[in-house]
């Protein structure tokens, strides 16, 4: 009887669907391949902007989560099997990252559970190369800049700024988490943030006055959303881990 079923379900299912189950996705042995997708990848990676802040609303994290889907099909579609053992390492490195977003989305989404995500200022040099964490896009490292600021230097930083208060203010529609540690050690690196733009603001004399303004905005939107996280922190009462399948 399940026999039957199951070839009147074939017979009754469209042609193009059937097409597409015997036809798998031609696969490439390009190396090529691999650097056009890294390419495609890196740029997909990155939240779109809105008024120039990157966007981790409900709807573009959905939406990003749902066309991770067929660039894991794409690369999936790539056989490093023959490559050069450098090669594939690439390969497998590439594979990673889309597991990490994968994981992201799915088990960390430090947008809506940690507010340190939100910490986009940073006075001191990493001892890594990137900094340990999530962390939003857009981040300035005060510490590469040589004081006083060339006007280049015043525009990158400037243009990093402006950005922070939108930023800030979605923060307080995405971060619905209940993590306590989590809530209770993201607020206290937010006050950091706020510390640290008060040293950089000391760092300015001389600067354009629209870049001590920037500065200024960026503040009180941190000290904005301290404030707010402190006064959330009461209602945060479950546990900040992942668990311990998802750690595994």
């Amino acid at each position: 009887m399940k026999g039957i079923l199951s070839v009147l379900a074939l017979l009754a299912a469209p042609v193009g669907l059937l097409a597409q189950a015997a036809s798998p996705r031609p696969k490439s042995t390009r190396y090529e391949a691999l650097v056009s997708f890294f390419q495609e990848w890196r740029s997909f990676q990155k939240p779109k902007l809105v008024d120039g802040a990157p966007d981790y609303g409900p709807a573009a994290t959905a939406g990003q989560q749902r066309e991770l889907a067929a660039f894991r099909s794409r690369l999936d579609a790539i056989d490093p099997s023959g490559w050069p053992v450098p090669q594939q390492v690439d390969y497998h490195v590439v594979r990673a990252e889309l597991n990490g977003l994968d994981f992201d989305h799915r088990v960390r989404k430090p947008w809506a559970n940690n507010p340190a995500f939100y910490v986009t200022v940073f006075l001191d040099e990493s001892d890594q190369r990137n900094r340990e964490g999530p962390f939003a896009e857009g981040a300035v490292e005060v510490w590469s800049y040589r004081f006083p600021l060339s006007p280049e230097d015043a525009g990158r930083i400037g243009a990093v700024l402006r950005a922070i208060p939108g930023l800030l203010a979605q923060a307080r529609t995405n971060l619905t988490g209940n993590g306590r540690d989590l809530w209770i050690h993201g607020t206290k690196s937010i006050r950091q943030q706020s510390a640290d733009l008060a040293t950089l603001a000391s760092k300015l004399q001389g600067a354009p006055a629209s870049l001590r303004s920037d500065v200024e905005r960026a503040k009180k939107a941190t000290d904005e959303l301290a404030s707010w996280l402190g006064s959330e922190s009461g209602s945060k009462t479950g546990p900040s881990g992942i668990g311990i399948e998802n750690y595994d």
